[in-house]
């Protein structure tokens, strides 16, 4: 992934991004979303791109609404997975929720603003996570081991959870690590706690 600043309206931005691309040796499509944001401000079908007009149209956008600064990020097209990891040195991992989408084939499967706070929307009717995951014991362990790796580089301290994609070649990719996700009944952490056989309080006195 890589940092775009804002000051992107000369012909030298242009050659800036397109090296940087290189540099990078990203490949479309990438993602573009505002570098400090949260619950997916910024995010919507435009944010795919595919190509360098969309890419600089798209940054030039997030860069004047969010703050002067943009992520780029190649788009991994394979399942998407959260998981919560609770604890310190000890560390437990939850049940892995996966994000389904069942959107028409021309809108990209993205979880998007809209998805979560838009219930009129055709991406909020068509996108549900199921916990748990419907998948196998390997893949299972992998999500866990990546989730308590990123957990420790990262810092993180009593709980956090971590997003993840499989790419093409099947390799999980971390798209985001959240250090205080919403913990309050019904969220996706709750959730996972149900699903592990925590009941709500059992969850927060464990963290």
């Amino acid at each position: 992934e890589m940092l775009v600043t804002a000051g992107i309206d000369t012909p030298r931005y242009q050659v800036l991004m397109a090296d940087t691309i290189d540099v990078f040796k990203l490949r479309f499509p990438c993602v573009v979303k505002p570098c400090r944001e949260d619950a997916s401000h910024g995010l919507s079908e435009e944010s795919l791109v595919s190509d360098m007009g969309a890419l600089e149209r798209q940054v030039s956008k997030v860069c004047r609404l969010y703050g002067g600064e943009a992520l780029v990020e190649e788009f991994a097209e394979g399942r998407e997975f959260n998981v919560t990891v609770l604890g310190n040195n000890e560390t437990q991992v939850l049940q892995v929720s996966e994000i389904e989408y069942s959107l028409p084939g021309s809108l990209p499967r993205l979880l998007t603003f809209a998805a979560k706070w838009e219930p009129e929307s055709i991406y909020f009717q068509n996108t549900r996570a199921v916990c748990p995951a419907e998948i196998g014991p390997a893949l299972r362990a992998r999500i866990g081991d990546t989730a308590r790796l990123t957990f420790r580089l990262l810092g993180c301290r009593g709980y956090a959870r971590v997003d993840m994609r499989l790419d093409a070649a099947g390799r999980l990719k971390v798209l985001d690590v959240n250090p205080n996700p919403d913990i309050s009944p019904g969220t996706g952490a709750a959730r996972q706690a149900l699903a592990s056989g925590m009941t709500y309080a059992e969850f927060i006195e464990k963290i």
